[in-house]
């Protein structure tokens, strides 16, 4: 058995490497790193999906479909469900733990995206859509509705970081592997989207989501978030009437 201080000192290396992981992907997004290690891939990616955009192409509508809002609110309700789906398949006795780890998640989404509105939300960084003229516009081929394929501050992609959250913590808090692979796949829907219809940069999706969870997803690991939220619920379930408790 581990003492503390070991157990101290190893997540003091987890955060040490996971914040050093973090800051190199960074700095090699807003430096001149960029023009070495990234330019080109982001500019072959967005052209070769962007290419499938197309006159009358059934990806052209399967693109807009997938780039719209109401694709945003089923992703969201796709999301719920998993996260019923954990609770109701859970047992009885360990559903307000399961309900801990799920509020931990949560928690460290919305963070990432408080400070993704707050703090980077103006940071000027044109998406390929306004970068890259002339491509092919979603817009331009369907009708009876508009999506997004452009924006002026594109870092990070709020769908592909809150995704990437999601499946990362699922990965970490729960032993269901039938779920994990589940997560990952919704991670990736939500974002090739967006890579094709010119709205983010494939750095935008990799370095924004790949820092925000070398940042965050560690404290659900070596933190006592979950114990705090399983602690609160606890207390709210002793409070409850009886007759909610049947259930």
């Amino acid at each position: 058995m581990s003492s503390p201080a070991s157990r101290l000192s190893r997540s003091t290396l987890l955060l040490i490497v996971c914040n050093a992981l973090a800051a190199f992907l960074l700095v090699s997004n807003f430096t001149g790193l960029y023009d070495i290690i990234w330019s080109g891939l982001d500019t072959q990616i967005f052209r070769t999906l962007n290419a499938t955009v197309t006159p009358d192409g059934m990806m052209t509508h399967f693109w807009a479909w997938t780039n719209s809002k109401t694709f945003d609110q089923g992703t969201f309700v796709l999301m719920l469900l998993i996260c019923i789906y954990l609770v109701l398949s859970a047992k009885r006795e360990d559903r307000i733990e399961v309900m801990a780890k799920l509020g931990a998640i949560t928690f460290l989404i919305l963070l990432a995206l408080l400070i993704s509105k707050r703090i980077i939300g103006e940071f000027y960084h044109p998406s390929p859509g306004l970068a890259l003229r002339p491509y092919n516009d979603i817009n331009d081929f369907i009708t009876g509705y508009t999506v997004k394929t452009s924006s002026d501050n594109s870092f990070p992609g709020d769908h592909a970081m809150t995704s990437a959250l999601f499946a990362g913590g699922v990965i970490l808090l729960f032993n269901r592997p039938y779920v994990a692979i589940l997560s990952v796949l919704l991670m990736i829907f939500v974002s090739l989207p967006r890579l094709a219809g010119g709205g983010h940069w494939f750095t935008d999706v990799i370095i924004g989501g790949g820092a925000a969870c070398l940042i965050l997803l560690p404290w659900l690991k070596i933190s006592p978030l979950v114990q705090w939220i399983e602690r609160v619920l606890n207390w709210a379930w002793n409070k409850a009437p009886a007759s909610l408790k049947r259930f």
